[in-house]
């Protein structure tokens, strides 16, 4: 039976850092405690400690807790970052679509979004049930909801209804401009949503807890145009950003592209500002390495 672990305060969590082997050099323990109870929590600043070795005690080797709150810093960096490149993909599948479905004599807009809700009628419900519930487009409600077109459709799904509506429409019309949208949203959605729900992503870096065994044929293929060697492919998180990278490079705009190299370039200029600190950690290393082969295939 498990027992549940108490609930410690500030003081009381460095304590049992300290126990763990933790450091408090760099950032002495007031200024710890001023983060945790006014910054960030614990459990997610902690978390990073998985990076880091221990000594046969079961003791953190060399960490200091200012390593720990530099990678939560560079981890929400980078959460931004992807964020950004997810929704810009996401606007631009929107534009693909429509365009796509504008340019089909047989489609009047109508029956498609028909095709869909017959097809998938919870995500339908859904969709309209939020539409319904916000505030701000409340009108747009009022206006369409008996016959929803899909230009306004597009305007309101979620992210995940359309991964879903890109499978629908592609198992209708294979078109070859959908189809590297149809192989690689649903391994982009992942960082998505990791990003959107600020889900730590610089943990278990190529480690058996996320160990791919088999990366699908349309990602290996990207992986090759990119420049990321086939054996990173195994990790979850490289898999899901090689699609997440290839799909910006080739729904967005040349400019759109040159604006996400600058960021990202800050980025990685912002791992290596105390790079003396992860000398050693070759799994952080080696993910900001490809991290930064794909930044540059935006280029």
């Amino acid at each position: 039976m498990l027992l549940n672990k108490p609930m410690l305060n500030s003081a009381q969590l460095i304590k049992h850092m300290q126990e763990k082997g933790i450091k408090f050099e760099i950032i002495n323990t007031n200024d710890a405690k001023y983060m945790l109870d006014n910054i960030n929590y614990y459990f997610k600043v902690a978390s990073y400690r998985v990076n880091f070795p221990k000594d046969n005690n079961g003791k953190y080797i060399n960490l200091d807790f200012a390593y720990l709150t530099d990678l939560a810093s560079i981890d929400m960096q980078l959460r931004d970052y992807l964020l950004d490149l997810s929704l810009d993909i996401e606007h631009g599948i929107k534009v693909l679509l429509l365009h796509q479905m504008s340019e089909d004599p047989n489609e009047d807009g109508y029956q498609i979004v028909q095709e869909f809700k017959k097809q998938f009628p919870k995500q339908y419900a859904h969709t309209l049930v939020n539409l319904k519930n916000n505030r701000y487009e409340k009108d747009m409600y009022l206006k369409h909801h008996e016959h929803i077109p899909v230009w306004i459709f597009m305007e309101i799904i979620t992210f995940g209804t359309l991964s879903q509506f890109v499978d629908f429409y592609y198992s209708k019309h294979p078109y070859k401009r959908i189809r590297p949208v149809y192989n690689h949203l649903k391994f982009s959605k992942n960082i998505r949503n990791a990003c959107a729900h600020s889900n730590p992503l610089l943990l278990n870096l190529f480690s058996e807890r996320e160990f791919l065994p088999h990366p699908s044929g349309p990602v290996r293929s990207a992986a090759r145009v990119i420049g990321v060697p086939n054996n990173y492919l195994n990790d979850l998180k490289i898999n899901d950003l090689v699609s997440t990278f290839y799909l910006h490079k080739i729904i967005q705009s040349k400019k759109m592209s040159e604006h996400r190299v600058r960021q990202g370039h800050r980025l990685i200029d912002r791992f290596h500002r105390h790079e003396e600190w992860y000398a050693d950690n070759t799994r952080l290393n080696s993910f900001f390495s490809v991290l930064n082969t794909m930044i540059d295939y935006l280029n």
